[in-house]
């Protein structure tokens, strides 16, 4: 075969992985989005290899391989959640070990084999484009000329086209066209932004909280708020799923809101959006009930990993009766049961709260992935298209049973009572055939459609209101249940838990659910 063929042959290999490297890294998570800029941006890479075998022969073909091996490693990131972004990286830093490695027991068997076909792609390109850069040193000056004019003409286009549909401007949006770049300053930059968001809001969770209250009048006397895990509303029977997983809630006397759109389509994401002030972590739910004079708890089954180690940690601090199942032990090889709050719970009703009403807060393991290890021994049994939706669709009616024994033991207090459950996200569908399971994602409305649910020991019926109701007006749904009134979260009349519905604006995501692709049961 003719050398020049073979070189010609070599070098479209070289942009053909680095076309393909777009979508193992996240850039591209779709192949209808195969926008011209990201080919102009493996057309750079290419000169940008190029330009270093010119000289250095050995260091492009080493920082190649270097290439190939870093990103079939975040290969099944990439492919099922995306790019590196802070929100990624915060979210494998506040997991444990345990939980690690039930993310990697839940990447489907095919996205395994896809990283092994990418990194025997990888290594096949690597082999023959090395032999290219060993002759590049020998090129005639004009190619050479070229190259060094074609390299900042496709960076000029790629990064106009990326200004394009970039959103959020910024200088991020000017190296990830080469993704050789761009994949590394995404990596080494996500950690420090994640930190640098993460410090701002844990300085602010150590200060004083600024809440100007009104006025003071619950009704009830405990109120309990029960965060739930990755819980989608559309695979509960109660909002119409087909298999009777909540036999609780479907029945029980209370209002069910159908149409709660989370606040963020992760935990560490959602949760403060929901549950304090914009910007002002002091500013939350807990530290409202406790200046309202409330006897306060949080009960929590999700991990502390240490005192004011993420936000959520430092909402549950702030309360007179912390208690975590997980104090950042990653020894733990098995999953703790939600059902370990109960007796805390209990302990905390037990104790005099001198004539104040009581805000007892659970946060559950819920649905969390690996949902088949979330499942208690005497957990029942579903069968549903897969094994793990079939353990999916088990944790709900875990979590409705769980919600079914706490009113009971809210019932035997003999004492007045309000129970609030949602979930904090939803989940994606991914996968085929036998390993079709759910993810965290985004990209669907899914992600986002979530329970929210009201029951109370004064409750005459069992009512559903089909409103689209939004997460960012929690706290005030919270103001208004609890009867604390704030110069901060101005009620004006607003009913969360009403028929009206929540429009889209500025200060909430509906816009942009409301504009995503549907991820339906199928």
């Amino acid at each position: 075969m003719d050398i020049k063929f073979k070189t010609l042959l070599s070098i479209l290999g070289l942009f053909i992985f680095c076309l393909v490297a777009c979508y193992a890294t996240g850039y591209v998570q779709n192949i209808e989005e195969v926008y011209f800029y990201y080919v102009l941006g493996s057309v750079a890479a290419v000169i940008l290899f190029l330009r270093i075998a010119d000289g250095h022969p050995l260091v492009a073909s080493r920082l190649f391989l270097f290439y190939v091996c870093s990103v079939t490693l975040y290969f099944p990131i990439g492919w099922l959640y995306g790019s590196p972004t802070y929100k990624i990286v915060g979210s494998l830093l506040e997991t444990n070990l345990n939980e690690a490695a039930e993310f990697l027991h839940t990447i489907p068997i095919s996205v395994y084999l896809l990283q092994a076909i990418f990194f025997i792609l990888g290594l096949v390109t690597w082999k023959y484009v090395s032999r290219v850069f060993l002759r590049v040193g020998y090129w005639r000056k004009e190619k050479k000329i070229v190259l060094s004019v074609l390299l900042p003409i496709a960076l000029s286009f790629s990064i106009v086209g990326n200004m394009l549909v970039d959103e959020e401007f910024n200088e991020t949006t000017l190296v990830i066209p080469v993704n050789i770049i761009g994949f590394y300053y995404d990596l080494v930059s996500a950690p420090s932004q994640y930190f640098s968001k993460r410090q701002v809001v844990l300085e602010q969770a150590k200060k004083p909280s600024s809440w100007h209250i009104r006025k003071v009048a619950p009704k009830y006397k405990n109120y309990v708020l029960v965060i739930g895990e990755s819980a989608r509303s559309d695979y509960m029977n109660a909002y119409g799923f087909p298999l009777e997983n909540t036999p609780f809630l479907s029945r029980t006397k209370g209002l069910l809101i159908d149409g709660y759109i989370s606040a963020a389509e992760t935990t560490i994401e959602s949760l403060p959006k929901t549950l304090s002030l914009p910007q002002q972590s002091q500013n939350n739910i807990v530290s409202l009930a406790k200046q309202a004079g409330f006897q306060t708890a949080w009960l929590s089954n999700q991990g502390m990993l240490g005192f004011f180690a993420n936000e959520i940690s430092a909402y549950a601090v702030r309360s007179d009766y912390p208690w975590f199942t997980q104090r950042g032990d990653f020894r733990k090889s098995v999953s703790m049961s939600d059902r370990l709050l109960l007796p805390q719970m209990e302990r905390v009703l037990k104790t005099d709260s001198e004539g104040r009403s009581r805000l007892i807060v659970l946060h559950l393991m819920g649905s969390h992935n690996d949902f088949c290890k979330r499942l208690d021994r005497d957990a029942e049994r579903f069968v549903y298209q897969t094994e793990k939706l079939s353990c999916y669709v088990a944790t709900i009616a875990q979590t409705d049973r769980l919600l079914k024994d706490v009113v009971k033991i809210l019932d035997g207090k003999q004492e007045s009572w309000s129970l609030v459950y949602f979930s904090d996200h939803g989940l994606k569908h991914t996968g085929r055939g036998a390993e079709r399971t759910m993810i965290h994602g985004g990209d669907t409305r899914q992600s986002f459609t979530v329970p929210l649910v009201k029951i109370s020991s004064d409750d005459t019926q069992h009512k559903i209101v089909k409103v689209q109701r939004s997460a960012f007006n929690f706290l005030r749904g919270f103001s208004y249940w609890t009867g604390i009134q704030t110069d901060e979260l101005s009620v004006d009349g607003y009913d969360f838990f009403s028929g009206e519905p929540d429009l889209p604006s500025g200060s909430n995501n509906l816009d942009k659910v409301n504009r995503l692709p549907d991820d339906f049961i199928k």
